[in-house]
């Protein structure tokens, strides 16, 4: 009976959820790709957009979209009730495993003909089976997410694919599109959101079937990398349905595109999204707009390090716990995910930030390296200013165009130490978050993070400060950084106005080093051991300290007792305003 009332309150309230912003720009693409017109890569955000939507469009829209098909007698609006639209003109089927795959070997949806192992199966079809067998394999099996949600329990007077299969038509698709996955019904009879191949209860699980296309002629690479990184892609969206359908669109779209990563690594079709998104590193990781293609590589760094698939998929398990028709808390769910890491997903934000200026697969890197780095079609983020300092004439930068979860990058030109002091002029302090990166010649950096930051340049091939807007509940930010004289370095450590860590002695060590911290006024000091790939070892200290010079030992054990492995480290020291990374080296 409980169960009942909980149904009829979520069918009632169909019409309270929120909006989102690029809802008519979605009702628009999907005009436009169904009648021939199509320039988008992807439709499947816009598909959800409408189907979870479109109960709340205008007259005007919902008219225009029944002109294509599109039916508002149901919760979840589609294309598909007694016959879906995608059948039409497919006369085969294969069932293959977990898949029904759809085609034709006639007319305008036919594939071509050739069929080399002569089995009465054309070759394309045999290569996509293949390959969907291998996604599958990767991504259910390997990686463990739960199987999409069956539309086994249809009416009859509805298409349901003809079996319990999840079905897969492949024919011709507007330009440009790769292949979309199209949500069809809450999950189960009933409209209860509930994937019946997890063990847990979901609210807004989808069933959803697949289109693709019957060619790829003209698509960058291959046709059979196309449809590998296409299959990879988009089945992530029928599985991703499987969890939460409704959660936010910029979180569906990094987290697929990285799947085509972690599926495909050899292939890289992602990389075509990063030069635009490095280019605008001011707008929001979560931009209503292609941006979030790009924004993979937020995913691809908690991948690189900080627990790989297995927190990728913790992110979707994480994504249950609150329900996403009321709201986006994509946010909250990375940092549930993140949290047996040590991380959040504002700890992330930040590190990315400066893996991307640094860009960089080189072991000193650490934490923040990318894999493929060199690889990448970008040399870093856009420089949203560059100036020339010279003691003794303060400088002032100014920003109006910072992004929620976004960032900016100014370029210091200087031989002279400075202070960099940020204020933002628009909301709390604590919203903002500034890093100095300092790049040397011998492939090395140092991080400076904190609200004012004293920068000695001296051997130093480039300086930038990078701002990063971290709060989760604004939209933009104005801020300014007041640019001012700073102090030398003494032996390596500078003049405490703030905190400063000599480097570890010795180095490499074995099997214990040790380090000075300079402490310029009484102050919580925390410090950890973290290996290269981001994994918390041991914690040195987490207490208050007075003002001096104290020096720290790690002994190369684990916080469980037991020897460190032989490796790199990163001695991590954080105050007020402060954090320094310092790399240490263990040898057996």
């Amino acid at each position: 009976m409980k169960k009942s009332v909980f149904l009829l309150i979520i069918l009632l309230e169909i019409s309270f959820a929120k909006l989102p912003s690029n809802i008519d720009q979605s009702v628009e693409i999907i005009i436009q790709s169904f009648s021939g017109n199509n320039h988008e890569r992807c439709i499947s955000p816009h598909l959800r957009n409408v189907a979870l939507y479109g109960n709340q469009l205008n007259e005007d829209q919902q008219s225009s979209l029944e002109q294509i098909g599109f039916q508002f007698d149901r919760p979840v609006i589609s294309r598909s009730s007694q016959n879906r639209a995608e059948a039409a003109g497919l006369d085969q089927s294969l069932d293959n495993g977990y898949f029904r795959f759809h085609y034709a070997t006639t007319g305008t949806h036919a594939v071509a003909s050739s069929d080399t192992n002569n089995n009465s199966i054309p070759d394309y079809i045999d290569n996509i089976v293949d390959i969907f067998a291998h996604v599958a394999s990767t991504q259910l099996d390997s990686f463990s997410y739960s199987e999409p949600p069956s539309d086994s329990w249809y009416p009859t007077n509805e298409d349901n694919g003809g079996s319990n299969h999840y079905d897969i038509y492949i024919r011709s698709l507007e330009s440009n599109v790769y292949g979309y996955v199209a949500p069809e019904n809450f999950a189960q009879a009933g409209n209860f959101g509930d994937n019946e191949n997890s063990s847990v209860t979901e609210l807004n699980a989808l069933t959803s079937y697949m289109a693709l296309r019957n060619n790829y002629n003209g698509f960058p690479g291959t046709q059979e990398e196309s449809i590998k990184v296409t299959a990879a892609h988009e089945f992530h969206h029928a599985i991703q349905s499987g969890y939460d359908g409704f959660e936010a669109q910029w979180l569906m779209e990094a987290t697929a595109v990285a799947m085509e990563e972690q599926v495909y690594d050899e292939i890289n079709d992602c990389y075509q999204y990063l030069p635009s998104w490095f280019n605008e590193p001011h707008k929001a990781l979560d931009h209503q707009s292609d941006h979030w293609y790009g924004s993979f590589i937020y995913a691809q760094y908690i991948f690189e390090h900080l627990g790989g698939y297995l927190t990728l998929r913790k992110i979707w398990q994480k994504s249950i716990l609150n329900d996403s028709y009321y709201g986006d808390y994509s946010h909250r769910a990375i940092s549930l995910a993140l949290s047996n890491e040590g991380s959040s997903f504002s700890d992330v934000l930040n590190k990315m930030v400066v893996a991307n200026r640094i860009m960089s697969s080189n072991n000193n890197a650490g934490v923040f390296a990318y894999e493929e780095a060199e690889a990448y079609p970008v040399n870093g983020p856009a420089t949203f200013t560059e100036i020339t300092y010279i003691a003794g004439n303060p400088q002032t930068i100014t920003s109006t165009n910072l992004n929620r979860f976004a960032s900016q990058y100014t370029r210091l030109i200087s031989s002279d130490p400075v202070v960099a002091s940020l204020t933002n002029t628009s909301g709390p302090n604590s919203d903002l978050n500034m890093h100095a990166i300092i790049s040397y010649g011998d492939n090395s950096w140092t991080v400076y993070s904190g609200n004012q930051i004293n920068i000695d340049p001296t051997d130093a091939s480039s300086v930038y400060l990078a701002i990063v807007s971290q709060d989760t509940s604004g939209n933009n930010w104005d801020y300014q950084i007041d640019i001012s004289d700073g102090e030398l370095s003494l032996e390596g450590e500078y003049v405490p106005t703030a905190v400063s860590v000599s480097q570890n002695y010795p180095n490499p060590f074995n099997p214990s080093t040790s380090f000075n911290v300079n402490i310029p006024h009484r102050q919580r000091l925390s410090i950890d051991i973290i290996s290269i790939n981001g994994k918390h070892i041991k914690k040195i200290t987490n207490n208050i300290h007075e003002q001096g010079i104290i020096t720290f030992h790690w002994d190369g054990k684990t916080k469980y007792g037991e020897l460190a492995s032989s490796g790199q480290y990163f001695i991590v020291v954080k105050g007020i305003g402060f954090q320094r990374w310092i790399n240490a080296t263990l040898l057996k």
